[in-house]
């Protein structure tokens, strides 16, 4: 999770995407579909899965009015810090006299609102137990790396971070079943974790074995890693980063590339049971991002693991790497479109209050300090959640499948696009098709569903709703062009900017939704 500190200007939000090295290019990439995580932890096949969940600040654990709002958008898992440093601020030895006021307050939530989840966070470290060895590395006030990671037991006291993830897991193992490892170690400038994807493999080893040790089954997530994994894969591959500062290196890769050198890591799942990525902005990112994730997986492990996306958002005052409102609610919708294609799990919502700007409350003393809803709330709830939180994607019916990002296409050209997107969903229990259109360039288009019903409701991304008639077997819409004009060559002062291509639509024209009841 990212701090609140500024973190919306230092991320950047800047690249999008990803293109495989012909050594990567083998299998087909919807062969790599996510699968479903049962309680042990572990991927099984035909399991739908709840897949909206939401990022929150300490305010949740404090405020009532984030509990009930958040249970009111259809979110009932929450991702918070709850790091090593705000457990352990200080060398004391004795887990017992640890700062636990946190997870208490979760344990206390929990009781009252059981159906509200928690995601904890555990990764960070505080000055006074950074290892020496990386002392000189640049990074941020908490990114240094715990001593004693290679200590064993893992849960021995030499053990820093091993202990402390046995400690909170052993301790509120009946509050908490899904743990994260760390947030953004790849950042820019160590910002988070003061090493590359080699060192952190340790800690990623260190943080799962500890886990299973006091829960076996809990479910262990790799840490959320930003877009500099994404744009580094790129550039190490001599493909098309969309940034002019790409990473000059991939970190995940390099975590993989170091975890098949473990002999033992294949039989603990190779220290993760859920991939875990973040995207911001560019609605097409959720289904790129995935299919790089996936494949350098298969590449590297020869398996598949479900992914999750525990950061997403859009920024709606503009800039290069943002929008209007409007534009807002369309990446809300859009981007499930996007993930959905790749089969990604589980999208969490950066965040429910405006505190960096993502919010899909706007800020002020209304709701408990959380201010006035967001046009973007209703997309979120009343459209997203009402009609495609039980719903699977059968197929994407027209339309390119995302960027290309694989394939050495780039956002900012527009060879790929095909003039509109149509997904088709379905809701098996309330017999229900459910259509997402949306235009992709410009050019307003108009275009004709398939239909198996006499009418249907039309539903855009304000959920305003109508009756849609089928005429000669098809639902016939049209589609307004794509406005949003954005991305690194919008930046007219920066000839590098420019020199990537065309500004690009970071999300299509406005959204429609069609709902078909089959009973």
């Amino acid at each position: 999770m990212v701090p609140d500190r500024g973190s919306l200007t230092r991320r950047k939000f800047v690249g999008r995407s990803l293109v495989a090295a012909s050594a990567l290019a083998a299998a087909p990439a919807l062969a790599w579909r996510s699968r479903a995580v049962a309680s042990d932890g572990m991927a099984h096949s035909g399991r739908h899965v709840y897949p909206f969940a939401m990022c929150s600040n300490g305010g949740i654990l404090a405020n009532r009015h984030y509990v009930t709002c958040m249970l009111a958008a259809g979110a009932p898992l929450c991702r918070i810090d709850m790091s090593f440093g705000m457990v352990r601020p200080t060398p004391e030895p004795n887990p017992d006299k640890w700062n636990w006021q946190g997870m208490e307050q979760v344990r206390a939530i929990r009781k009252k609102y059981p159906h509200l989840k928690f995601s904890p966070i555990l990764g960070y470290c505080p000055p006074w137990a950074a290892d020496p060895a990386y002392a000189r590395w640049p990074g941020g006030p908490n990114s240094g790396l715990q001593r004693g990671v290679n200590v064993r037991p893992v849960n021995a006291a030499g053990n820093l971070f091993g202990q402390f993830v046995y400690e909170i897991v052993q301790r509120y193992r009946d509050v908490v079943d899904c743990w994260e490892s760390w947030n953004e170690p790849d950042l820019g400038g160590h910002y988070f974790f003061k090493g590359d994807g080699a060192d952190f493999m340790p800690y990623q080893r260190a943080f799962y074995l500890a886990a299973k040790m006091a829960d076996p089954k809990c479910t262990a997530l790799f840490a959320g890693l930003s877009y500099r994994t994404v744009e580094g894969y790129l550039a190490i591959h001599h493909l098309k980063p969309p940034t002019p500062y790409p990473a000059k290196s991939c970190f995940f890769e390099q975590y993989l590339q170091a975890v098949v050198n473990d002999p033992q890591a294949a039989r603990h799942n190779h220290y993760f049971d859920v991939m875990n990525q973040h995207s911001y902005s560019r609605a097409t990112d959720l289904y790129d991002y995935a299919m790089v994730d996936l494949r350098l997986i298969h590449h590297y492990l020869r398996t598949s693991k479900p992914i999750w996306f525990t950061e997403t958002g859009f920024p709606d005052t503009g800039g290069i790497f943002g929008g209007t409102p409007n534009q807002y609610c369309d990446y809300v919708l859009q981007s499930w479109a996007w993930a959905a294609l790749a089969g990604v799990q589980k999208l969490f919502h950066f965040q429910l209050d405006n505190s960096n700007g993502l919010g899909l409350y706007a800020g002020g003393p209304a709701n408990g300090g959380l201010g006035n809803p967001k046009p973007a709330l209703t997309t979120w709830t009343d459209v997203l959640v009402a009609e495609l939180a039980h719903a699977t994607l059968v197929k994407q019916l027209h339309g390119h499948a995302g960027v290309g990002l694989l394939q050495g296409n780039s956002p900012y050209s527009g060879t790929w696009r095909t003039g509109y997107n149509l997904f088709e969903f379905q809701n098996t229990a309330a017999r229900k098709r459910v259509f997402m259109a949306f235009a992709d360039t410009r050019r307003a288009v108009r275009i004709a569903i398939p239909a198996k019903a006499k009418s249907a409701t039309l539903v855009d991304r304000h959920n305003h709703r109508s009756r849609i008639k089928a005429t000669g077997g098809f639902y016939h819409l049209h589609l307004a062009g794509a406005t949003n004009e954005a991305g690194w060559p919008a930046d007219k002062t920066n000839p590098a900017a420019v020199a990537l291509g065309k500004p690009e639509h970071l999300v299509g024209g406005a959204t429609m939704v069609v709902v078909e009841n089959m009973a």
